[in-house]
Parts: C-alpha cells; sequence; structure tokens
C-alpha cells in the first residue's frame, strides 16, 4: 500500500468526523459556484446596476472568499486536534514529519476537490432554477441556462488554493515535538474554568452602552456611531461567553441545593467547561449570525418598504427646477422651454396631471455656512392640496419645516434677512427629499433684503405616476447636458431602486446562507470532536447507575445551550441593530426581522433536532443498558 492509498484509507475511517465538514464545504461551493455562475453570466447587463451596486458585489465576493477561507482553516485544525492521539501513535512506530505533512495535504486536497466537484454538480444540475429565481428576484428578463467554464475554474482553482494553504498552517498544530501530548489526545485533565468579576461586568456595561446608543441614535449620528456600537458588540459578546457566562455559572454552582439537585450537578458543571471551551464557536457563530440577520433584515425591510419610502421622499410624480449659483447662472429661456415640453410629452400619451408653479429663494446670510431655502406659503398650499396635510396658519414671524425632524437643518430658530423666525415642523413633506426647504408668509418672502437668487420649479402630479417612466426617461435623455437643473422622476427613482434593492437583498441572502452553512458546520464538527469523550463519559457513568433517559435529558440541554444560545444572543444584537435602523431612517423593520429570525429559527431548530438525535445514537451504542 503506497502512503497515498495510506491516506485515501484514512478518510474513508474517519468518515463520520468528516462527514458535517465535507457537506458543509459542498453546500458551499454549490452557492458559491451558483453566485459566481450568475455574475459571470454572458447575458447579465451590468449596466443595469449602478456603480455601488457592482463595488458591493465585488465586495461580497471578497467577504465570502475570505471566510471560507477561514472556516477550512478553522474546522480542519479542530477537526486535526481531535487526532493528536492518532498522529501521536504515528510519530511513534516512525512516520516522519514530511509524511505527516503529507498525510494532511493528501487528506486535504482529496477532501476539497471532491467537495468542490460535487459542488459544482449539484450547482449545475439546480443551474436553470437558480437563474430563473434570481432573475425574478432582481426583475430582469429570466438568464438562459449555460455552462459556465469560467466559473468551474475559480471554483476547483478556489478550493484548490484553500487546500494548500490551510495543509501549511495546520500542519503546525501537530508537530511531532509534542509527541507526549498528542499521545494523550483530547484527555488531558482540564482546569476548572476561571473568570474575572470585573471583565464580567464590562461585558453587561458594554452591551447596554451599545444597545442605549443603537436605540438612541438619528439619522446624523447613524454613520458616526456605527463603528464604536458594532466594536462595543463585539467585545462585549467575547465577554459573554469567555466571562460573563462562566462568572454565572460559577454562582449557580455554589447554589449548593440547586446544584445538587438531581441530574443539576452533571448539567451545570458539563455546561461550566463546555461553554469556556467552546468561547470561539459560540462568539464566531453569534457574530456571522447576527451580521446575517441584520444584513438581510434590514435590506429585505428596504426592499419591502420600497413604494412607501419614495412616496414620503417623493411626493410629486415629476419635479423639475433650476439651481443657480449665481444670479445670472441659468437661463431661465430653457427652463420654460423644458416645462412645456414636459407638458406635451404628458398630453400626447393622454395622461391627465397637475401643476403647480413657484419660486424657491435661496436667501444668503452671514450668521450661516450655508444658504437658507424658503417658499411661498401659496405655493405651499398649491403643492398641499390633494397630499392629506393640514394646513398650518402662519404668522410673520413663524415659518414651516419641510426638512426631515431628524435632519442637521432642523431649527427651532432660524434668522433670514436679519430676522429670528420661530419654526413648526411638518413630518410630511410637499417637496422633494432633496430640498430642506422653509415655507415663509407671501409678505415675507416678498420683502426679503439679503442677498438671495431666486429658482424657478415645477411639480407635476399623475393619477398613476408608473405611467410616466418612458416619458421621463426620453426627457431625462433630452436633458442630460443640462447645467444648473435637478430633474426629479418617482417613477425612475421606483424602477432604479426595484433592482438596485433586489440586487442587494440578493447579495444579503447569499453571504448569510454561506455565514449560516459554515456557522451550523462549526457546531457540527465541535460536537462531534466532543462525542468522542462523551462516549467515555457516559459510559462510565452509566456503569455506575445514571440511565439512558437521564443521559438524554443533559445531553438535550447541553447540545441545546451550543445551538440555540448563539442563535438568542445574535437575535438580540440583530433587534438593536434594526431598531436603530427603525429610529435613524424612518423604516418598518418588524414584520421583515420576524420573518428573516423566524425561517432561521425555524432552519435551526430542524438542524439542532438532526444533530441532537445523531449525537444521542452515538451515545446510546456505548451504553451498557
Amino acid at each position: 500500500m503506497t502512503f497515498t492509498e495510506f491516506s485515501i484509507n484514512n478518510i474513508r475511517r474517519n468518515t463520520n468526523s468528516y462527514l458535517g465538514y465535507f457537506f458543509s464545504m459542498l453546500i458551499s461551493s454549490s452557492l458559491l459556484f451558483s453566485f459566481n455562475m450568475f455574475v459571470n453570466h454572458p447575458d447579465l447587463d451590468i449596466s443595469l446596476f449602478d456603480d455601488y451596486i457592482i463595488l458591493t458585489m465585488k465586495v461580497t465576493t471578497i467577504i465570502i472568499y475570505l471566510f471560507l477561507f477561514l472556516f477550512v482553516f478553522y474546522s480542519a485544525s479542530v477537526f486535526l486536534k481531535s487526532r493528536n492521539k492518532e498522529f501521536g501513535i504515528l510519530y511513534t512506530i516512525g512516520i516522519s514529519k514530511r509524511q505527516v505533512k503529507k498525510m494532511i495535504f493528501i487528506e486535504n486536497l482529496v477532501m476539497n476537490i471532491l467537495a468542490s466537484v460535487l459542488g459544482i454538480l449539484v450547482g449545475l444540475v439546480f443551474a436553470k432554477i437558480v437563474l430563473i429565481v434570481i432573475s425574478s428576484l432582481i426583475g430582469i428578463k429570466p438568464l438562459e441556462f449555460y455552462i459556465p467554464i469560467k466559473s468551474i475554474g475559480i471554483i476547483i482553482l478556489y478550493f484548490t488554493l484553500i487546500s494548500i494553504l490551510t495543509s501549511y498552517f495546520i500542519y503546525y498544530v501537530v508537530r511531532e515535538d509534542k509527541v507526549i501530548k498528542l499521545l494523550k489526545g483530547t484527555q488531558m485533565p482540564k482546569p476548572e474554568p476561571k473568570s474575572s468579576p470585573i471583565l464580567a461586568i464590562l461585558c453587561v456595561i458594554l452591551l447596554v452602552v451599545a444597545y442605549c446608543r443603537a436605540v438612541t441614535v438619528t439619522e446624523l449620528e447613524l454613520v458616526n456611531r456605527i463603528l464604536p456600537v458594532t466594536s462595543m458588540v463585539i467585545v462585549g459578546t467575547y465577554l459573554l461567553f469567555s466571562q460573563f457566562s462562566v462568572f454565572v455559572m460559577k454562582k449557580v454552582k455554589d447554589n449548593k441545593v440547586l446544584y445538587k439537585k438531581n441530574i443539576n450537578m452533571l448539567c451545570i458543571a458539563n455546561l461550566h467547561y463546555k461553554i469556556k471551551d467552546n468561547t470561539r464557536i459560540l462568539f464566531l457563530v453569534t457574530i456571522t449570525s447576527a451580521v446575517a440577520f441584520t444584513a438581510i433584515g434590514s435590506v429585505y425591510s428596504y426592499w419591502k418598504d420600497q413604494i412607501n419610502q419614495v412616496e414620503l421622499a417623493y411626493p410629486q410624480s415629476i419635479f423639475y427646477a433650476t439651481e443657480r449659483e449665481k444670479s445670472n447662472g441659468t437661463d431661465t429661456g430653457i427652463y420654460k422651454g423644458r416645462v412645456e415640453l414636459l407638458e406635451s410629452l404628458l398630453e400626447k400619451e393622454n395622461i391627465p396631471y397637475d401643476k403647480v408653479e413657484g419660486e424657491i429663494k435661496v436667501v444668503f446670510s452671514k450668521n450661516r455656512n450655508e444658504p437658507i431655502k424658503i417658499i411661498k406659503e401659496s405655493d405651499y398650499i398649491q403643492l398641499a392640496k390633494g397630499k392629506e396635510l393640514e394646513i398650518i396658519d402662519l404668522k410673520n414671524n413663524e415659518a414651516i419645516s419641510l426638512s426631515k425632524s431628524n435632519s442637521k437643518k432642523n431649527y427651532n430658530i432660524i434668522n433670514i434677512d436679519n430676522r429670528g423666525i420661530k419654526v413648526k415642523h411638518e413630518s410630511k413633506s410637499v417637496m422633494p427629499a432633496y430640498y430642506s426647504v422653509y415655507v415663509v408668509k407671501d409678505d415675507f418672502y416678498n420683502s426679503i433684503n439679503s442677498d438671495y437668487i431666486e429658482n424657478k420649479f415645477v411639480a407635476i402630479d399623475t393619477k398613476d405616476y408608473m405611467k410616466t417612466l418612458d416619458i421621463s426617461k426620453n426627457f431625462e435623455k433630452v436633458c442630460k447636458n443640462d447645467v444648473g437643473y435637478k430633474f426629479l422622476s418617482k417613477s425612475i427613482i421606483v424602477d432604479y431602486g426595484k433592482v438596485a434593492y433586489s440586487v442587494l437583498l440578493f447579495l444579503a441572502i447569499f453571504i448569510g446562507l454561506i455565514f449560516f452553512v459554515t456557522s451550523s458546520s462549526f457546531l457540527y464538527n465541535k460536537l462531534y470532536t466532543d462525542c468522542q469523550e462523551d462516549k467515555k463519559k457516559y459510559r462510565n457513568l452509566n456503569k455506575i447507575g445514571l440511565t439512558y433517559k437521564e443521559i438524554k435529558k443533559i445531553s438535550t440541554i447541553e447540545i441545546s445551550t451550543l445551538f440555540l444560545l448563539p442563535y438568542i444572543v445574535a437575535v438580540i444584537h440583530s433587534t438593536f441593530a434594526l431598531l436603530a435602523l427603525k429610529n435613524a431612517l424612518d423604516v418598518d423593520v418588524a414584520s421583515s426581522s420576524f420573518l428573516v429570525m423566524g425561517s432561521f429559527f425555524i432552519v435551526s431548530f430542524l438542524y439542532f433536532l438532526i444533530v441532537r438525535q445523531g449525537y444521542l445514537n452515538e451515545i446510546k451504542g456505548e451504553l451498557i443498558d
């Protein structure tokens, strides 16, 4: 028997231990292949997507490639550590360091290439369905099936490189100068888990502060708070598993009445060690799950609520305005011609419409770095018709703010033309979100003495704004070279948003699936490693009277803690993240987050039941009754 045959036989002997790792690799390679097949499809028109969508696709690809490498490396290292005794014996009988390195390389290479090839085959089998689903999701013409030679080459090359790199790094886990330690395998006694009360308290402080900062965030503060809040949550989560949970378990053990009741001693003692031993895995699974929940939940919320968001941000079907920076910056004759063109296009298509024309004064002040935009009360009343707005009665020293309540341009008192003006706030705007405008009395508007520029605007409303899509696109082409104008079409914004948010949703779901599959594999691999020790432990306990029913109860508590605790913590993290999104950007996230987290919970729970049953079958086979 050659050494290569010996290495391949080793894989056959360790089939059960490799099973979870292999299937997660197979699913991951299949998902990655499907993603590459879509991105590299010859009929996919990338010009449909904006630059930031293309950039997001590239970043997503890089994240997935890096994450899969870390997943393979970590999973393989955990698995090889469980075979310490096997490697110790091999070193004892004279196998060389080079041969062990070669064996690890062959095993990894065979497993990775086999998983990638089968993953590609699975991807090809479901390719047509996948392409139809993705095309339908992002709202484009269904893509035809094709043989993606480039994608096949990328996947095989990637997983081959992974096997080479991981084999090189993982080899140092089983170096021959640790033979005695290797021979003892995983049976070496473990010290009692210890925790620091200070770090446990710090964990609580970090998470509470992060949650409070998240739910009180405004639109202005959102970007500045993301990094510090995320950092606090990450550090707090690690301390939660490494310090706080161990601290709590120690306190529970100190309660002798509870600790010595029935099988609590075994449950609590086992959990005390298992949570500490699995700190890294629990941490990784929690963070990856939280990222998946938050990404999918937030994008799905936007995707689902897109029409409502556009309705709020862009009240009119079409809005066209001059944007002069200087008094002589624009030829108003062009403006008049463009308005006439819009009207003629609408009339040609027999689309009835309501039109409001008005002016916007851009007033400059020495006391402010940026000018103030104001419109007449009479224009505001015309714009408000049909918008279900209660007309606010204004006085000469008052103004209505049409900007968002959490905008940096929202003042209680503003200074216009050296006069202090009290500001009232209107949550429903009659101007596009692009404009931060104040409504003032007509007399006040006409009496401005400060430096100002007066721009013109036309707001057009139709019963069904999507019927104006072709008109808006044609008008946009005509005006593409115009300088000093702003054209906003609700139909174009909705049409573009459908594609943009659909692509982002696809990317979020895809990366969420990758994270879920790899996280589940982390847990399976670790559970299988522990199972080899647990068999001996429960066999000995069974000999002295512990029944299978009691073992089943203990095991269920332990496995559910490993599988469901990260999910619960991730749900809490994601809930606060989505609440921050709701408060800052006024997006309805409740139904979307419930659907996303509920779906993941159902799959996680089913996976837990399957793994639990397999684990119990392994344990039961070792018992004497």
